[in-house]
């Protein structure tokens, strides 16, 4: 079919029905490259350094652990970097009859406050050792962070 220079073929059917589907296909591309780009980096830290600069046995074993997941971890604040989340560890004991040691593990936007993933568990259910305990944290953080696959964008 011969057209005329200069003249749109939007008019054309074929054409019509192809430019709906690749409006309607754009949008779908463009959140799962958002959900599903990166491999292994969870997706709601990725663009994020994690910092943790506490030298205790916990904090090296979860520094480790954390690498092992796809974060990218420092052991020290740098300016001029990307978006940074630092690492801020307390523990809360719940008093009663069987009091509970809770550990607290908080992942904190550097230049906002703002909490951007939180694990808080028992102490004795985290595991017996330095590296059991950060392992179960790096497997906690990995776990809220990553997209629910049964729930739209």
């Amino acid at each position: 079919m011969d057209r005329p220079l200069g003249r749109s073929t939007a008019g054309d059917p074929v054409i019509r029905g192809a430019a709906r589907r690749s409006v309607a296909v754009t949008p779908c591309v463009l959140v799962a490259g958002c959900f599903f780009g990166a491999p292994g980096t969870p997706s709601l830290l990725r663009g994020y350094r994690v910092v943790i600069e506490a030298h205790d046995s916990i904090s090296d074993y979860l520094a480790l652990a954390l690498a092992r997941k796809g974060f990218t971890v420092r052991r020290h604040i740098k300016g001029g970097n990307p978006p940074t989340a630092a690492l801020v560890t307390f523990t809360f004991r719940e008093l009663g009859a069987t009091p509970t040691i809770w550990f607290n593990a908080r992942l904190a936007d550097t230049r906002s406050g703002a909490i951007v993933a939180a694990v808080s568990a028992p102490l004795d259910s985290l595991g017996s050792t330095a590296a059991t305990r950060a392992q179960s944290l790096a497997d906690s953080f990995a776990a809220r962070l990553q997209p629910r696959r049964d729930s739209p964008p």
